[in-house]
């Protein structure tokens, strides 16, 4: 499931998001088209209203073709049967949800390959109109609306097969290395350094250009396109040594010791008293023979009388994944899934011998080491 963004429907089952950044590109992609629509020396037939028209129509068609790259990758990915979550669109262009590092490099080769072929069919499609609107469609139309979208889409498609991870080039360049070395983690790390070598050389095209033309627009967003992409590789990075990391550590070296354990037929005021407190905004986890039931604190005891079972208390473990201490960390994380379980209940068998909770994920990402025996945890 996705989150963020605004969700503005769905095209083939396929979940479509927009992200708030993409209003901005909107906005400023429609004024760089009024800019072309409006110069009286090539469309002196347009007024100001009609370059508007223009320019919006012209900005719609663009940002749908986005959307037709992304959804190129979505309908090549669920012909190789990988799950698509869905599609999200941002400033700075697209990306869609899929798990294809689960599957291997000739499924990433085809997933990836769909979306720059998509956008280069486009262009060659909007060229063709061009061409062959000179003579009987209006001069905006063939020149502006049809030429501006042409070398929109044909520089989006050549722009996006530059080897820079993560561009669709940089996961082409991953793919193959990942098929010749067999490592997907090796090849992630040599697009990402690629990607960034990408990203400084974007930067530095638009830095000559601030300084030769002092073209703030082309210059400006082409460094701010390069530093984004520059970002974006040294997350790569980043997330590739936290997955090696995950899949080197078990649950047993990255949990911290357990909070005391309250067993479910326990008075409720015996409980108060001996466990809870002085706890405010603490929870214990609550436990039986089976192992843990649920979790109590003084918020979900204060309705309940005194002489009754904490049982009667306790609230479900909702947010909640287990994980046995031998476990690697690769597998709890995919355990927590999307985010909506934080804490993970270490079980050895049905007893509880740790919790791993986002700060204890967050020592683990910073020191790469687990903490100390014996250290503290808030449950």
């Amino acid at each position: 499931m996705l989150s963020g963004g605004w969700k503005i429907g769905r095209i083939g089952g396929v979940e479509i998001r927009v992200d708030p950044s993409w209003a901005v590109a909107a906005i400023l992609f429609t004024l760089i088209f009024m800019s072309e629509f409006s110069d009286p020396f090539r469309f002196p037939e347009l007024g100001d209203g009609g370059a508007l028209a223009l320019a919006v129509l012209t900005s719609v068609l663009f940002f749908g073709s986005v959307l037709a790259h992304e959804l190129a990758h979505a309908v090549a990915s669920k012909a190789r049967l990988i799950p698509v979550s869905g599609i999200t669109l941002f400033m700075f262009g697209g990306a869609t949800h899929a798990q294809i590092e689960s599957r291997g490099p000739a499924d990433e080769f085809l997933v990836t390959a769909a979306g720059p072929l998509t956008s280069l069919g486009l262009g060659l499609l909007f060229l063709l109109g061009h061409v062959v609107g000179r003579g009987w469609l209006p001069r905006p139309l063939w020149l502006g609306l049809f030429g501006l979208l042409a070398r929109a889409h044909l520089l989006l498609g050549v722009f996006n097969l530059l080897p820079g991870f993560p561009l669709d080039g940089g996961r082409l360049l991953r793919s193959a290395v990942w098929r010749a070395t067999g490592n997907l983690d090796r090849a992630t790390r040599i697009a990402a350094r690629v990607g960034q070598g990408v990203a400084v050389a974007i930067m530095a095209v638009g830095v000559v250009e601030l300084v030769r033309t002092s073209d703030l627009l082309f210059g400006g967003w082409t460094v701010l396109i390069g530093s984004m992409l520059f970002r974006s590789a040294a997350a790569t990075l980043t997330y590739s040594d936290r997955r090696r990391l995950l899949e080197s550590t078990t649950a047993r070296q990255a949990m911290s010791s357990p909070p005391p354990t309250i067993p479910a037929g326990l008075p409720l005021g015996t409980a108060i008293e001996r466990f809870l407190g002085g706890h405010d905004g603490e929870a214990f986890p609550v436990v039986t023979d089976a192992g843990v039931i649920g979790f109590v604190s003084l918020r979900t005891a204060q309705a309940i009388p005194p002489d009754r079972p904490v049982a009667d208390a306790t609230v479900g473990l909702e947010g909640i994944a287990e994980a046995g201490p031998d476990d690697p960390m690769s597998l709890v994380s995919e355990r927590l899934g999307d985010g909506r379980k934080r804490t993970v209940l270490v079980m050895d068998g049905n007893r509880l011998v740790g919790v791993i909770e986002p700060e204890d994920l967050a020592r683990l990402f910073r020191r790469g080491v687990a903490p100390a025996p014996g250290a503290p945890t808030r449950p």
